[in-house]
Protein backbone atom coordinates (compact mmCIF):
# COMPACT_ATOMS: atom_id res chain seq x y z
CA UNK A 1 0.00 0.00 0.00
CA UNK A 2 2.77 2.23 1.18
CA UNK A 3 4.76 2.15 -2.55
CA UNK A 4 1.16 2.70 -4.39
CA UNK A 5 1.14 5.91 -2.72
CA UNK A 6 4.32 6.50 -3.20
CA UNK A 7 4.19 5.87 -7.01
CA UNK A 8 0.80 7.75 -7.42
CA UNK A 9 2.49 11.08 -5.38
CA UNK A 10 5.25 10.46 -7.91
CA UNK A 11 3.34 10.82 -10.68
CA UNK A 12 1.41 14.13 -9.77
CA UNK A 13 4.44 15.85 -9.10
CA UNK A 14 5.67 14.55 -12.41
CA UNK A 15 2.87 15.58 -14.18
CA UNK A 16 2.77 18.85 -12.38
CA UNK A 17 6.60 19.68 -13.74
CA UNK A 18 5.76 18.60 -17.25
CA UNK A 19 2.73 20.65 -17.62
CA UNK A 20 4.60 23.59 -16.46
CA UNK A 21 7.31 23.20 -18.82
CA UNK A 22 4.82 22.42 -21.90
CA UNK A 23 2.88 26.14 -20.69
CA UNK A 24 5.99 27.71 -21.34
CA UNK A 25 6.01 30.04 -24.47
CA UNK A 26 9.04 28.59 -26.31
CA UNK A 27 10.33 31.42 -29.46
CA UNK A 28 13.04 30.87 -31.90
CA UNK A 29 15.22 32.89 -33.24
CA UNK A 30 13.55 35.00 -35.52
CA UNK A 31 10.72 35.52 -32.53
CA UNK A 32 11.37 39.87 -31.77
CA UNK A 33 9.96 38.77 -28.32
CA UNK A 34 13.90 37.51 -27.47
CA UNK A 35 15.36 40.67 -28.31
CA UNK A 36 15.92 41.64 -24.83
CA UNK A 37 18.01 44.37 -25.38
CA UNK A 38 16.14 46.38 -28.17
CA UNK A 39 18.97 46.31 -30.85
CA UNK A 40 16.81 44.88 -33.44
CA UNK A 41 19.02 41.42 -33.30
CA UNK A 42 17.87 38.17 -31.91
CA UNK A 43 21.54 36.16 -30.48
CA UNK A 44 21.33 32.86 -28.99
CA UNK A 45 22.37 34.39 -25.43
CA UNK A 46 18.67 36.46 -25.30
CA UNK A 47 17.35 33.43 -27.15
CA UNK A 48 18.38 31.07 -24.17
CA UNK A 49 17.58 33.74 -21.41
CA UNK A 50 14.70 34.62 -23.23
CA UNK A 51 13.17 30.68 -22.92
CA UNK A 52 14.69 29.99 -19.42
CA UNK A 53 12.65 33.18 -17.95
CA UNK A 54 9.37 31.65 -20.01
CA UNK A 55 10.19 27.89 -18.30
CA UNK A 56 10.96 29.51 -15.10
CA UNK A 57 7.56 31.36 -15.18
Amino acid sequence: MRRLLLSTLIMFISTGTFAAIANAEQVSLSNAAADLNGDGEVTLAELRRYNRDQRRN
